[in-house]
């Protein structure tokens, strides 16, 4: 069974994503702030997991108005974009797309960072449409 979890954190600049893990700075040697390691993304893939073709799927942020998209994707397809790594960057997202000529939205949401990431090894945004009506977005590394 795949979870798709509402909340964690992106920015979509054009084909590409920017994502930072947010915390606390501490206090280095010699006053300076020292920041938590970051998560990088490298991509992004969009899938289709229904029995019928979507179309003009997005993912948005809309504090930015940046977005990614596909146009077509048919049953059970999905299609990915690769791109130098970027840091998260913490702002809410939002997927369109239409299913049989109907317009969807998922609605304002944050991706989760997973407590399984692993340091140091870059991660892509996964969208997937799992069923009809619902989509969701996670974090994974290939």
């Amino acid at each position: 069974m795949t979870t798709f979890l509402h909340s964690g954190l992106l920015t979509i600049a054009g084909l590409g994503a920017a994502v930072m893990l947010q915390g606390c700075a501490t206090a280095a040697a010699g006053g300076s702030r020292a920041s938590p390691p970051g998560v990088i993304i490298e991509g992004i893939e969009i899938r289709n997991e229904l029995a019928y073709p979507v179309t003009d799927v997005m993912i948005e942020v809309p504090a930015t108005g940046a977005f990614a998209g596909c146009g077509n994707l048919l049953p059970r397809s999905g299609c990915s974009n690769a791109f130098a790594g970027v840091d998260y960057r913490s702002n809410a997202v939002v997927i369109r797309w239409k299913e049989r000529g109907a317009e969807h939205s998922t609605g304002e949401f944050v991706i989760e960072i997973p407590a399984d990431l692993r340091p140091g090894r870059p991660a892509v945004v996964e969208v997937v449409i799992f069923e009809q009506g619902e989509a969701g977005a996670r974090l994974v590394q290939p």
